[in-house]
């Protein structure tokens, strides 16, 4: 069995996903937000087709402000979670994604040596990646 994480972007979704015994996570794929959520949760289900069986969790980013606070961001987060609720029988978990990008560009930037244009196509994976490494890291 497998979890994934989703790293939720107005424009860019991030995906990463475990090796089956859950153990390291690594990044997936990046889906394209859609004009609704009901169709980026669609772009999301037929992204993860080849292990949806094996899933058996998704963990999903909550962008909260380095306060804690809820942002306008927070609140379409939770809305389009209602809505892949929907789409999914797998079970769906929010955590705490503060500064997950900021580690992944670090990342990025500093142990792959990639230029900015090379680190924005694949910053939303792995900072998905980064999302999920906590989480496996915390359980």
């Amino acid at each position: 069995m497998r979890i994934v994480a989703i790293d939720y972007g107005k424009v860019r979704i991030g995906l990463a996903i475990t090796d089956s015994s859950k153990t390291i996570g690594y990044p997936f794929k990046t889906v394209n937000t859609a004009q609704n959520f009901e169709k980026t949760s669609q772009a999301i289900l037929d992204a993860l087709k080849e292990h949806i069986d094996d899933i058996e969790k998704i963990i999903i980013g909550l962008p909260l402000l380095l306060k804690g606070e809820f942002s306008e961001m927070t609140t379409e987060v939770t809305e389009f979670v209602k809505v892949f609720k929907t789409k999914t029988k797998i079970p769906l978990e929010l955590i705490d994604e503060r500064l997950s990008s900021i580690q992944a560009e670090r990342h990025l930037k500093d142990n792959l040596k990639l230029n900015r244009k090379k680190r924005s196509k694949k910053i939303d994976p792995m900072a998905a990646t980064v999302l999920l490494q906590h989480f496996l890291n915390l359980n």
